[in-house]
């Protein structure tokens, strides 16, 4: 297995188990910040697949991301630029999802898009070093390996734990 084939694997498994850790939870279990200063589920999970859309179609391909493609801010009634990094605890806290349904559906569509990107690549690819704003100059390899990867596992570990202090079962294992 090349490591192309290994990322396209791994991305997938990730994708799987962000859908499934939100699948089941009512909009109140979703939006439930621990203490009431911590992150909720909510935004935890929308900055991720914002990031990941931002990353992989705005940075790395220079096409417009599917939340503004497909015009999922509108539809959302959400911020049409905004994905989390930098913002204070009063601005994550008001960040809202208020049809799961249509979010799980903006959530698919990008994964689909991050699956069909990694599927066009070859392991050559993973050398080629990008100057992406905000980031710098990185290797496509740390891009996916790092930034996206890495970067949804720590979300979905995040997630876990938020499930867990509501008394749902957190991590499968």
């Amino acid at each position: 297995m090349g490591s192309i084939d290994y990322f396209r694997s791994a991305m997938k498994s990730a994708h799987k188990g962000l859908l499934d850790v939100i699948e089941d939870l009512t909009d109140e279990q979703l939006h439930f910040r621990p203490l009431d200063q911590g992150n909720h589920i909510a935004f935890i999970i929308w900055h991720y697949v914002r990031t990941e859309d931002m990353v992989l179609n705005f940075l790395l391909q220079k096409k417009k991301p599917v939340w503004n493609e497909e015009g999922w801010d509108e539809k959302l009634g959400m911020d049409p630029r905004a994905q989390g990094t930098g913002m204070t605890d009063e601005q994550a806290a008001a960040i809202k999802i208020q049809d799961k349904s249509a979010f799980l559906k903006y959530m698919e569509n990008t994964f689909s898009s991050s699956e069909a990107y990694l599927d066009g690549l070859k392991d050559e690819d993973l050398d080629q070093v990008h100057e992406l704003a905000v980031m710098g100059k990185r290797s496509l390899y740390e891009v996916v390996g790092g930034t996206i990867l890495q970067h949804s596992a720590n979300h979905i570990g995040e997630i876990q734990y938020v499930r867990g202090l509501q008394g749902l079962k957190g991590s499968p294992v």
